[in-house]
């Protein structure tokens, strides 16, 4: 009985200064159908870009070339509470917590352009979690979730074609239309088809200065 008591005291406690909560969601490329139409040996690419969209990555094979699709859905919760204590009553003090929904295809063409292969990935994470003082009542992500909510990378394919020639001499490497793989967009900028860019991978600091601009 003096436990129930306790725990009531506790909420009524916790619902004293409570000042509200916040749900923040954002969706990185398109959804991705959960019953894809696409048949192994009769599907053509053009098939796939009509019932699925244009992918996030394509990369020339030896036997053809495959696309990469990603979709990544970040949700953050956010609880926040205030003091009615002189100056500290003006301010709300904010826990937060967020998640990702991570999904991905990998499907392989011939040369004839007929789907050989596929395959796919989905998995849900924890993204971060953050904690901030903000005045009055203000609702912003507190996570660092900048690697998975930068734009569609499809938005930069036009802009591809137009870069500068001494940079153009690279663009085989590159993870949106390059010859030499794919990669998925959290892996680390210092493994894997980046340290084919002969890009100088940027430190842990500069990156994270750089994402914030």
């Amino acid at each position: 009985m003096k436990r129930c008591l306790s725990s009531r005291k506790f909420l009524l406690l916790l619902c004293a200064f409570l000042s509200g909560c916040s749900h923040l969601t954002s969706e990185i490329g398109p959804p991705l159908p959960a019953t894809p139409e696409i048949t192994v040996g009769r599907s053509t690419s053009e098939d796939v870009l009509e019932k699925t969209g244009v992918p996030s990555q394509v990369s020339a094979t030896p036997a053809g070339f495959v696309f990469l699709y990603e979709h990544n859905d970040v949700t953050e919760n956010q609880l926040g509470f205030t003091l009615n204590r002189s100056i500290v009553k003006w301010f709300k003090f904010v826990y937060a917590r967020s998640r990702l929904e991570h999904t991905a295809w990998v499907l392989c063409f011939d040369t004839n352009q007929v789907l050989q292969a596929w395959g796919k990935e989905n998995w849900k994470e924890p993204l971060g979690q953050g904690m901030a003082a903000q005045f009055l009542v203000t609702a912003q992500t507190l996570v660092d979730s900048s690697p998975v909510r930068q734009p569609a990378t499809q938005h930069e394919w036009g802009e591809m074609w137009l870069t500068p020639l001494p940079q153009a001499l690279n663009v085989a490497q590159s993870l949106q239309d390059g010859r030499f793989g794919l990669e998925q967009t959290l892996a680390p900028t210092a493994v894997g088809q980046h340290t084919l860019e002969m890009v100088q991978p940027l430190p842990p600091r500069q990156q994270a200065l750089q994402s914030k601009q």
